[in-house]
């Protein structure tokens, strides 16, 4: 009797094909691709320039390879050479650099993992648990200063394939020295272009010993060998400190070694201190760091809209993280007890974090998570993600899966941290186009060699020291002079500095490195910029009585002077260039404002009342009470008592700190236009109804 084949169901094929489906270990770069797309490329299109990276921006277009010599010639001369390859290729457009910081970062994880590879060539996993971590490591939240850390990456990148390269060489012995040339190259440069990984370069001994470690041999014969094998590296790495200590004279320029001073002075406390910084700074870049991933964001501070992404990022993350851990082509594969490469990738961890902090150590630089000195977390990427990897597989467990499940949730709310920083940046940036947009619109021209005193920006992620490069770019964009047209100041930051004293007639001098501003205070303009209210250039009769104002700015504005703003054809004003700020903005309450404000300065009350009708009418309100004040005085002097009128008592109803100002606007609206009874009479009204005296 012959038997019938029941047929099989496409619906369980379609399911064992799933179920058998496994992603190859060639797929790791990819997998380490998309973890840095996901974490730091979603809002490349609205992130700008920040930090030191307007300086190399603007040095570099500006002044070109010659002003990015002179820059970096006392402050890191090797690796600026790097600088002078890609910024007159990559130009001026932040979303290039962007990319360009993303690319850096993926190549030093991906360098990374063949490392690992080579260092325990049998455990696959290792290299992806390892080189994951580190690709995303939460430690560190200035990824979208992109200029400046997208050329730490490539320092990074060359010092973990110098590494790799001597593993290469250690187990494929027939081009060892080629291998080993190759690295000690990349290893010298990594020594002469920063110091960031300076003292890192040690890692290279555990590696070497580790990688031997399976050769069979006895521990005399394997310290052998390995100082055998690290030597040229010893002495590449002497030369360099050599370099470093007696022949390049800038060395101790920004950073002193206070180290060694706190030894001479209090031997014993300055070890108990070093020790505590030791400790402290290596729990803080290591489980701090990961532990920060799991911080939650306050949907107050982050905004509804933007904490359902986050949700929604760090859910599908999860979801693909695991997908791909679970569907490896080793994720089931049959698991140690005690994994000694488990055991190993902690010791190497340990030794890694101990080496690494060594350039804050000497100059007492404390580690931290939060910007700017979480930085100083680059050098421990690499110790911590070896630890990391190592602790979560040494754990006691029957199963892979706990282990891969954990490591996904990890990777998933670190994905979640680079989100909220990324907007952090964003924000960031929109409140600098917004800044230099108001004030382009406010101040057409600029007479060079002016200093703008403003207040602290509530501009993250930039300084003062940031801003004077795009003033400089936007209201000299020919220029490519020696001397420095602009500069702008915190009075906060700069007084008894740079800004000697708040009185006319004292010199201002400012080193840029590449180029220099000389001034004075007798040629400053003061400007008070705190959004959601308009960009305002300080009246230097009115804002001293301004006290919504900190006390310096009041003592600013006593020196700021309009005359060094010059109206300019449409075709000549400045304007913040397009290729980084993009389009003009839709002109809103901010730009009537400042074109009034403008106006008034000139002299020009028609345009101020007109102006005012138009931007009265908007459905768009002033978000300070000094906002109405030039179309006060603007109505005033176009015979509008009523609305002038209106507008003082609107504005003096806000708050009563308003009423000196006014008063005083008020005061001057008698003394500019001629005696009549109108106007005698209008302005007696208002003066009274203030309580002026």
């Amino acid at each position: 009797m012959q038997r019938t084949q029941t047929p099989i169901d496409p619906m369980n094929k379609v399911l064992n094909r799933i179920k058998s489906f496994n992603f190859s270990t060639y797929t790791v770069p990819v997998f380490l691709l998309f973890l840095c797309v996901i974490s730091f490329g979603l809002l490349i299109p609205w992130i700008g320039f920040y930090w030191d990276d307007w300086a190399f921006a603007w040095i570099s277009q500006q002044l070109g390879s010659g002003g990015l010599a002179n820059y970096f010639s006392t402050n890191r001369p090797v690796w600026g050479l790097l600088y002078q390859i890609t910024t007159p290729i990559l130009g001026e457009n932040p979303w290039h650099w962007q990319v360009f910081a993303l690319f850096w970062r993926w190549v030093s994880a991906v360098v990374l993992w063949g490392l690992v590879r080579l260092l325990w060539p049998e455990q696959k996993a290792a290299a992806l648990w390892i080189s994951a971590l580190f690709a995303i490591y939460p430690g560190f939240s200035q990824q979208h200063i992109a200029i400046t850390y997208g050329h730490f990456y490539i320092v990074y990148s060359l010092f973990l394939l110098s590494q790799a390269l001597t593993l290469l060489a250690i187990r494929r012995k027939q081009h060892y020295w080629i291998w080993t040339a190759l690295a000690v190259v990349l290893s010298l440069f990594n020594l002469l272009a920063m110091e960031y990984f300076f003292v890192l370069e040690m890692v290279r001994l555990a590696l070497i010993w580790a990688v031997l470690s399976g050769q069979g041999t006895g521990w005399r014969d394997r310290l052998t060998r390995t100082i055998k094998h690290w030597w040229p590296y010893l002495a590449a790495f002497i030369a360099a400190a050599l370099w470093r200590a007696f022949f390049f004279q800038y060395q101790t320029q920004n950073y002193e070694t206070r180290l060694l001073d706190d030894l001479k002075a209090q031997p014993l406390a300055a070890l108990l201190r070093l020790a505590g910084a030791i400790f402290r700074d290596i729990w803080t870049a290591s489980f701090g760091a990961w532990a920060h991933a799991f911080h939650l964001p306050d949907s107050a501070e982050l905004g509804g809209r933007t904490t359902q992404l986050y949700w929604g990022l760090v859910l599908l993350a999860v979801f693909s993280i695991l997908v791909y851990l679970l569907k490896q082509s080793d994720a089931n594969a049959p698991q140690d007890k005690s994994p000694r490469w488990a055991w190993s990738a902690v010791w190497i961890g340990l030794f890694s974090l101990l080496v690494a902090g060594w350039p804050f150590w000497l100059t007492r630089l404390t580690v931290g998570l939060n910007y700017p000195i979480d930085r100083f977390t680059f050098p421990f990427m690499l110790g911590t993600s070896l630890l990391m990897a190592g602790l979560i597989n040494v754990i006691p467990l029957r199963k892979q899966w706990p282990r891969l499940v954990l490591l996904g949730i990890a990777l998933a709310f670190a994905v979640g941290t680079h989100f909220e920083n990324a907007n952090a940046f964003r924000r960031s940036w929109n409140t600098q186009k917004s800044l230099f947009w108001q004030l382009a619109w406010r101040v057409p021209a600029l007479e060079p060699g002016t200093t703008v005193l403003a207040n602290d920006l509530p501009v993250p992620f930039c300084s003062d020291n940031s801003l004077t490069s795009p003033l400089n770019w936007i209201y000299a964009p020919e220029s490519a002079s020696q001397e420095m047209p602009y500069v702008l100041y915190y009075p906060t930051v700069r007084l008894e500095l740079g800004l000697k004293d708040l009185k006319p007639g004292l010199p201002i001098e400012q080193n840029y490195l590449a180029t220099s501003f000389v001034g004075s205070t007798s040629q400053v303009i003061a400007i008070q910029y705190d959004p959601p209210a308009c960009l305002r250039v300080l009246d230097s009769q009115i804002e001293p009585l301004n006290k919504m104002i900190p006390e310096l700015m009041r003592s600013s504005a006593s020196l700021s002077e309009t005359e060094w703003i010059h109206p300019a054809e449409s075709e000549d004003a400045a304007r913040p260039p397009a290729g980084i700020f993009g389009p003009e903005p839709a002109h809103q309450w901010c730009y009537y404002f400042e074109k009034a404000d403008l106006a008034r300065q000139m002299g020009d009350w028609k345009t101020v009342a007109a102006l005012g009708d138009e931007a009265f009418n908007l459905g768009d309100y002033p978000n300070d009470p000094t906002e109405r004040m030039p179309f006060i005085e603007g109505y005033a002097h176009v015979g509008d008592w009523d609305r002038a009128h209106e507008l003082t008592r609107e504005s003096a109803a806000i708050t009563p700190l308003m009423q000196p100002m006014l008063c005083k606007l008020w005061e001057r609206i008698d003394n500019d236009l001629p005696s009549g009874d109108e106007k005698n009479a209008a302005v007696a009204a208002m003066r009274a109804e203030l309580g002026c005296q």
